[in-house]
């Protein structure tokens, strides 16, 4: 058969890493379809570090990279205003990890660093076609403002194995639902890989930077380190009380009967205008 009757072949496949038919494979697939981004949060469901929240976010971005050379060291970094530049600079398609949470998250300065980049990537109207994955200690440390234009939260419940939420705003009471969808579980990353050399890399960067003490403005004392995990861990027990309080009071069989906020708020030992503000999304009062 000649060239002339054949049937065009694309110069690309791009490729989905998600298990077919999943909801994220589906989200992915709508995203290269469109040519636009993803930015996916990645926590740990107690504040706690160690529960491969780096290897899963390489994985995750390596997996995404649509690029000829996969994830490289130079779309991985510990700053978030290498990351931000890396948006602009690297090939389209590319993934971006973030792995300021591992180092300097637990400081409050940092955070706003990040929080900033994040920012300032989502304000260029997020059509560079690049798959950005950052992980934080807890999600409560990002600006709420950004969590509402992100697509993607996964909390680790343990090592290699997290569950994926959807991150969803709606529109009339202004809420941010964090739906969840899946789980998803990883291994750790074979050796004589590059992304093996990747992570390997990234961790020197990270004894660099925290050393003795003298790593910069992200070096975080222990002292606060140990303060800032445990107003995390406070704020995700909040949070996770917040859900199940909300997911309780609009649930159809409560509806339909006479509990009121107030008797909501006795069973579960906080007031009545905690209920009402979590329910209306005010804030969490106490």
């Amino acid at each position: 058969m000649s060239s002339a009757s054949s049937p065009d072949i694309p110069d690309k496949s791009w490729s989905n890493p998600f298990p077919e038919e999943a909801p994220l494979w589906e989200l992915f697939n709508e995203v290269l379809e469109q040519d636009r981004d993803i930015v996916i949060i990645i926590d740990d469901y107690r504040a706690r570090r160690g529960t491969g929240k780096t290897v899963t976010s390489l994985q995750l971005a390596d997996g995404m990279d649509q690029t000829a050379e996969g994830l490289t060291i130079e779309k991985t970094s510990l700053s978030p205003e290498e990351v931000r530049n890396a948006y602009t600079t690297q090939p389209p398609r590319s993934g971006l990890v973030l792995d300021e949470g591992e180092v300097g998250a637990s400081n409050r300065e940092a955070m706003t660093n990040t929080n900033k980049a994040l920012r300032e990537i989502m304000s260029m109207g997020r059509v560079e076609q690049k798959y950005v994955v950052l992980n934080a200690p807890a999600k409560s440390f990002i600006d709420k403002d950004i969590l509402r234009l992100a697509d993607v939260w996964i909390t680790m419940v343990r090592r290699g194995l997290g569950l994926v939420h959807f991150l969803e705003h709606e529109p009339y009471s202004g809420q941010l639902l964090t739906r969840q969808v899946q789980w998803i579980e990883t291994e750790d990353i074979p050796k004589n890989t590059q992304l093996r050399d990747v992570y390997n890399k990234l961790t020197q960067k990270k004894r660099e930077r925290m050393g003795d003490g003298d790593g910069g403005d992200a070096f975080v004392p222990a002292a606060e380190h140990k303060d800032e995990l445990k107003k995390a861990r406070e704020a995700a027990r909040k949070e996770t009380r917040d859900d199940i309080v909300r997911g309780i009071w609009n649930h159809p069989e409560i509806q339909e009967t006479a509990v009121s906020q107030r008797m909501l708020g006795e069973a579960i030992g906080v007031s009545q205008a905690t209920i009402s503000n979590i329910i209306s999304g005010d804030g969490d009062g106490d």
